[in-house]
Formats: C-alpha cells, structure tokens, sequence
C-alpha cells in the first residue's frame, strides 16, 4: 500500500492529525470534520473538504488526476458509515478500505459501497 499524500493546499485549511487523518480539523472551524474524500490508490493522493462540497469541486480545486481516477467516499460520522461511490475497479475500492483502516478508521465504523449500500444510504444521498 502506498503512502497516503496530502497536498500543501489541502494541509493549509486543516489541522491534520499524522497518525489519524480523518480525526484532522478545519483551521476555520475546528467542529468539522472531513465530509466527503477522493483517494487515488496509484498514487496515494488524498483530498477532502467540508460540507456544502462536491466531489467534482474537490477534484477540480485540489486534484492531479481527472475525475474518474479517484475513488470518491463520504463519511457519515453519526452513522458510522464510509461510503465509497460506485467505481468500475473493485481493486481501487479494495485499496481505499485498506487506506481507511490504516488511517486508523476503526474496525466499527462500516467502509460500504454498491447497489446495496446506495439503497441503504438513499435517503442520505439525496443532494450529495
């Protein structure tokens, strides 16, 4: 597994916490937490924000890559839920739990995606 890589734009408007990244805080509002995320297994290239964001906003402000080159999550801390968005490589969303687990994810919080998880989560999703 590769190294996770923050870009210095993102690391300036967030307090990030090495060894438990999705523990990190907004500068501006230390209250929240990282909402939606892009992780690009390849090359271990992380980018998240705050909510109201998009995914594709996110990727277009902060990204290397094109918009289908990351696996794009969501994370539902009152549900302890991480939803990965549906993408063609089962590999990349393999790679991206294993990304969650060692950012110290822990074994509680369920790291889901697929029909079944979207139909779960539909009610969450809408607008996202």
């Amino acid at each position: 597994m590769r190294r996770v890589i923050i870009p210095k734009i993102i690391r300036r408007n967030w307090i990030i916490n090495s060894g438990a990244v999705f523990n990190s805080q907004y500068r501006y509002d230390r209250n929240k937490r990282i909402f939606k995320f892009c992780y690009q297994p390849k090359s271990g290239e992380l980018i998240f924000d705050i909510p109201p964001s998009f995914h594709a906003e996110i990727i277009h402000a902060f990204g290397k890559s094109g918009f289908n080159d990351y696996v794009r999550g969501i994370c539902f801390w009152k549900k302890r839920i991480i939803y990965l968005r549906g993408h063609e490589n089962k590999a990349w969303l393999k790679a991206t739990e294993k990304m969650l687990r060692k950012c110290r994810i822990a074994k509680n919080i369920r790291v889901i995606w697929g029909e079944e998880a979207a139909n779960e989560l539909a009610e969450d999703l809408k607008g996202l």
